[in-house]
């Protein structure tokens, strides 16, 4: 048994072996990721209250990685106070090696190992004070090998990448209006074993700076408070996002807002109480001593309901809309029920104040399933409040224990049946075509019959003329159908088949040659075309 020493990259190992020497493995090299290697503004001061100020950003990005053919990134350049701190709004520059939209900036001399960039950037006109201090406080790229550059305020302060501004002060903070929850926004939130969540909808202006971000707290009983943040963010082909709404101007602009209520917070009425709003120079206005867009979290510990129903368990919409009613048992109230919502899918729910309550203890919502093409409700939210304020919240819209609550549409079984047919005429002369001809019917049909079709035919079976569409629904009695007589329609005897089709897709056909169909009461539906 021999032993070797390898000597690998500067450092010495032992393999021990019993035969030949194997070759030592190649080390990887460390490729080494993107970097800023150079940065620097070249104006020192600039005058921005004109609006279309601009300072020159000079850059170096070096990548190590061979491999590379393209970076893409962004510079932020933010405005920084006198102690440090960072105010307002971040702007960001992005920029790509190869020059490509919607990047802002691209290679101006180099290659991917060291590419230069240089870009004239747009100072804002406005600011909290009518002088700041501008730097480049963060650099980010990936090349397309993965490579990554991350370098804060800490690594660049040695580039000294900043810039001081004359700007006109923004002293007004943001404005807003029609603050509100969200349209889907449920009224009721059971809490009791997880935190929900509340969403509201607002509208921002700023006419100087534009808006950055704000804030909104939400007031429950106890002292409780929860607040959610909100701010404006730029998508890559240059839309404004703030929240779930997008826009394209921050001086004018829709946001959304969440606010998280955990679950142990206290049950009772969420509010909104204040509204903190600050706009891209650092200017703030609030709003506060807010009540408004009340919530009802809950965890059905004081109130509560038991014996849900919903009746008939299968409606009849087919014409016209089926009235429900929905049933529930309320228990641990006080000063009664002020207000009982419903919600269901599929069908229109309701809120009813100050419900009944009946001897048995019950009260009553009523609901609507739309005609025709309503197939099923299903209650998902049930919400109670009583006189005394305290609320009770059941189903999956509500985050609530579980309902089960479904009607549905009582089904179509019955095709239509013709009862009688008859043409308003039988004979025709060549010479008067073309015309029409009317096909009266009495029919039934239980859900309506609200389509048609018809064809004439001649001696020898074959289609000559026809029609077909929709018709407004009849359940009984006479249905006139127009037939078609066309020009140029030899003498001689033509037959008429018809198809009529119900609401619920379920048709039948008669007078059909060949037998096909049913046969026509009182005999075959016959023209005669004559020569006269």
């Amino acid at each position: 048994m021999r032993l070797f020493a390898v000597a690998v990259s500067g450092v010495v190992a032992g393999v021990l072996a019993a035969g030949p020497a194997q070759a030592a493995r190649p080390v990887q090299k460390a490729v080494s990721a993107p970097k800023v290697t150079a940065l620097a503004v070249e104006q020192s001061t600039v005058d921005a209250t004109s609006g279309d100020a601009t300072v020159t950003i000079d850059w170096t990005v070096t990548d190590g990685n061979a491999a590379a053919t393209d970076m893409s990134g962004a510079l932020t350049v933010q405005q920084v106070g006198t102690d440090g701190r960072l105010i307002g709004a971040p702007r960001s520059l992005t920029f790509s090696f190869q020059p490509q939209w919607p990047y802002q900036a691209s290679a101006v001399a180099g290659t991917i190992a060291s590419a230069e960039y240089s870009y004239a950037f747009p100072v804002p006109q406005y600011a909290a004070a009518s002088t700041a201090r501008w730097a480049v406080v963060k650099a980010a790229a990936q090349d397309d090998q993965g490579g990554v550059l991350t370098m804060g305020r800490q690594k660049l302060a040695g580039f000294d990448a900043a810039f001081t501004a004359t700007h006109l002060v923004d002293s007004t903070g943001p404005a807003y209006d029609g603050l509100g929850t969200v349209l889907d926004q449920p009224e009721y939130l059971y809490n009791a074993d997880t935190s929900v969540t509340t969403r509201y909808r607002l509208h921002v202006t700023d006419a100087d700076s534009g808006f950055f971000r704000g804030e909104l707290v939400l007031a429950g009983p106890q002292g409780a408070t929860a607040s959610g943040s909100f701010r404006v963010t730029q998508d890559t082909d240059g839309t404004q996002q703030c929240g779930d709404s997008t826009g394209y101007d921050t001086h004018d602009i829709f946001c959304t807002v969440e606010v998280d209520v955990p679950a142990d917070a206290p049950a009772g009425i969420w509010s909104v109480s204040r509204l903190r709003l600050t706009d891209a120079s650092g200017t703030v206005s609030v709003a506060k001593g807010l009540s408004q867009d009340p919530v009802h979290i809950t965890r059905n510990s004081t109130v509560q309901a038991s014996d849900f129903a919903i009746s008939p368990a299968q409606y009849n919409n087919w014409n016209t809309p089926a009235p429900l009613t929905i049933t529930m048992k309320p228990s641990g109230f006080q000063g009664g029920i002020a207000s009982v919502t419903v919600l269901l899918d599929g069908c229109g729910g309701s809120v009813t104040d100050n419900p009944v309550i009946a001897p048995d203890g019950t009260i009553s919502v009523r609901a609507t399933a739309p005609p025709i093409y309503t197939k099923r409700c299903t209650v998902t939210g049930i919400g109670l409040t009583d006189g005394a304020g305290e609320s009770a919240a059941y189903g999956t819209a509500f985050h609530g224990p579980a309902l089960d609550l479904v009607a549905t549409q009582i089904p179509d079984t019955a095709a239509p049946v013709v009862n009688s047919a008859s043409l308003d005429v039988t004979s025709v002369p060549a010479s008067t075509l073309p015309r029409n001809a009317v096909l009266t019917l009495d029919v039934t049909s239980f859900v309506g019959v609200d389509g048609f079709s018809l064809t004439v035919y001649d001696a020898d079976g074959e289609p000559v003329g026809g029609m077909s569409g929709g018709i407004s629904s009849v359940t009984s009695g006479p249905l006139e159908l127009v037939v078609p007589l066309h020009q140029g329609l030899a003498p001689g005897a033509y037959t008429v088949g018809f198809t009529l089709t119900d609401a619920g897709d379920l048709h039948t056909q008669y007078g059909y040659p060949g037998g096909h169909g049913a046969p026509v009461p009182g005999g075959p539906l016959v023209i005669t075309v004559t020569d006269a």
